[in-house]
């Protein structure tokens, strides 16, 4: 497929999903005007009882999961009043599955009852919740969660780096300096901030270079500049393991006699991230919630724990090169 090719049906697809039909989805009359929406596509509903199960251990709102019709979702989640909003094998910008989320998102805004206020968008297989994640959020039309607390952070030898290197033209590379990064797995809003945010993203992929170089960490960037800017209105980034732990191989986590994940000489967070970056914690978590050993290392390429990425820092560095002999804006 050509670059031209590639640019007009990535485009196409912008102009399509920009005009969101909104499927009809049985909400059910549950009194409350908080809502959770995750996308699990291509996952087994096995991989979700640790989010699902946790969020009703602490919150009666909303859940929607966006999932293929028949990934057995209803089946498995029928007592914990679950939303399915079912994708076909057809929806979704396929080069880009992170991208693929903005045309479910907006859907299921479409349809939104007029009573949802609150609205908490969170990744499906590594998050689980240790409180109502509703208390205590605070309340803007859009909310971020920093993935690290160090401010300088934003340069080449991080990934974080090289994705902002190969997409942004050098006055948008600078405005993230010395700005903390913030992780697009899990975002807080109103459904008209979650809206503009959906639809910045759109825009930022139009106009950089994600997707015709095909480089990952498009949600990663677009993310950190709404984030950092007014693009879709203002918004708050909160620190690190203040409301939502977003964890890291090195991040040093106990676990409480009581089953709580927290970080040493902190708190145990509301909602906790990344918790199969630890093959302690994923142990932890799994047996807790009866994941089955089968379905726990379903990660996309080398995100799973205890997969080795042999020469994983030649690789960036490769890139890096590869980045800067094609050019850039």
């Amino acid at each position: 497929m050509s670059e031209q090719e590639t640019s007009d049906n990535f485009a196409q697809w912008v102009a399509r999903i920009s005009d969101p039909k909104g499927n009809k989805l049985t909400w059910g009359d549950r009194k409350t005007n908080q809502c959770v929406v995750t996308v699990a596509t291509g996952y087994p509903a096995n991989l979700l009882k640790p989010l699902v199960n946790s969020l009703r251990e602490h919150s009666d709102a909303h859940l929607v999961i966006a999932t293929h019709a028949d990934s057995g979702f209803e089946q498995v989640f029928a007592d914990q009043n679950v939303t399915i909003f079912p994708v076909s094998e057809s929806t979704g910008y396929r080069p880009y599955p992170a991208l693929a989320r903005l045309e479910y998102y907006l859907e299921i805004l479409k349809n939104m009852p007029s009573g949802i206020e609150k609205l908490l968008l969170v990744d499906s297989r590594d998050v689980m919740f240790q409180a109502d994640p509703f208390y205590g959020l605070p309340q803007n039309d859009l909310t971020v969660f920093a993935e690290n607390n160090d401010t300088s952070s934003w340069t080449l030898r991080t990934i974080n780096g090289r994705w902002a290197w190969a997409m942004l033209p050098g006055a948008l590379r600078k405005s993230l300096k010395g700005k903390p990064i913030v992780n697009g797995g899990v975002i807080a809003g109103t459904p008209a901030g979650i809206e503009r945010m959906c639809r910045a993203k759109l825009n930022i992929a139009l106009t950089t270079h994600e997707w015709t170089k095909h480089t990952t960490g498009l949600d990663n960037i677009s993310t950190n500049l709404i984030a950092h800017s007014r693009m879709a209105g203002s918004c708050e980034a909160v620190p690190n393991h203040e409301f939502v732990a977003n964890v890291y191989r090195s991040t040093d986590m106990v676990i409480d006699p009581d089953g709580a994940i927290r970080v040493r000489d902190g708190k145990a967070c509301p909602v906790v991230h990344m918790y199969d970056r630890q093959a302690e914690l994923l142990a932890h978590v799994n047996q807790r919630y009866g994941v089955l050993a089968d379905t726990s290392m379903v990660v996309s390429q080398d995100r799973s724990v205890g997969k080795s990425q042999p020469f994983a820092g030649l690789m960036h560095w490769l890139k890096l090169a590869r980045i800067y002999m094609v050019g850039h804006a």
